[in-house]
């Protein structure tokens, strides 16, 4: 995979991150890089998440990333794996801000999103050479990094004194709107979200509540939006574009075993790539 480098000079180089303390001089990225520039949240929380933080990590990314926002996050496992996760399932944008090079993807857990996130039309970055091992010292300097490119952060679960709650905080710092939501008063989880709305964070419980927050408005959910596919759905879906009316005439065309397809398609329709598309594609297949 090609990477390239975008100095703070160049053109390239998001604007909203030009304007933290202490921006990157440099970015290497592997991607599509122009959506640097789109309007974006930074979804944050705790790798020790609950169920709970969880489900509203991917409730939120995926209604977020429907009404055009892309979500940011740093692609460690937990909240900021069910970010991104929540993006790519309805079609959405997503960044990934590594705290490492492109040569050591960390986690190891999370090298198949790393390349999900890329070839559904997303981008990863880092401000560290390819070379870079992880380092537990980079993580909160990168988060710099996902807060600065953001309109806003949420965050979905954090412990007390936090690196959640740091990042949270730089965030305010950086002049970015935060929001949170509600947790439980008996879950650690959520001590640190829960001292964040009494410090002056919005509290949200859908959403619309971000887009106002931010002053954008919402996109009915009916309007068309344009939808990325995956790499390995494409060729079922170019055979469904050339009138593969059933079934069997895509296995004939692909020259592929049924039971193969009958996979593809369960995953297609679990994360959301069937019927979100416009035209009669869904039911070609069905």
């Amino acid at each position: 995979m090609e990477v390239k480098i975008i100095n703070i000079d160049d053109k390239q180089y998001p604007k909203q991150l030009k304007t933290i303390q202490n921006p990157p001089l440099k970015l290497y990225v592997i991607g599509n890089e122009k959506i640097l520039e789109d309007n974006g949240i930074a979804i944050i929380g705790s790798r020790c998440y609950t169920e709970y933080g969880k489900t509203y990590a991917l409730k939120f990314s995926k209604e977020l990333a429907k009404q055009g926002l892309c979500i940011i996050s740093g692609m460690a496992l937990g909240i900021d794996t069910f970010a991104h996760e929540g993006a790519l399932s309805v079609g959405g944008k997503t960044i990934a801000v590594l705290g490492s090079g492109f040569k050591f993807i960390y986690p190891e857990e999370n090298k198949d999103l790393f390349y999900k996130i890329i070839n559904s039309g997303g981008v990863v970055i880092s401000e560290y050479e390819p070379n870079t091992m992880p380092n537990s010292k980079n993580f909160p300097t990168r988060n710099r990094i996902v807060s600065g490119l953001s309109n806003g952060v949420l965050v979905i679960e954090a412990f007390y004194r936090s690196g959640t709650s740091i990042t949270a905080n730089l965030a305010e710092k950086q002049g970015k709107k935060v929001f949170c939501i509600p947790s439980n008063l008996d879950r650690k989880n959520g001590v640190g979200t829960n001292n964040l709305i009494k410090e002056g964070a919005s509290l949200v419980t859908c959403s619309n509540d971000i887009l106002q927050g931010l002053n954008l408005e919402k996109i009915e959910d009916n309007m068309e939006r344009e939808i990325v596919i995956p790499e390995e759905y494409k060729i079922i879906y170019e055979a469904i574009e050339n009138e593969a009316t059933n079934i069997n005439v895509i296995c004939k065309k692909l020259k592929t075993d049924i039971s193969q397809i009958n996979a593809s398609l369960m995953l297609m329709e679990l994360e959301g790539y069937i019927k979100s598309l416009p035209g009669n594609y869904y039911e070609k297949v069905i």
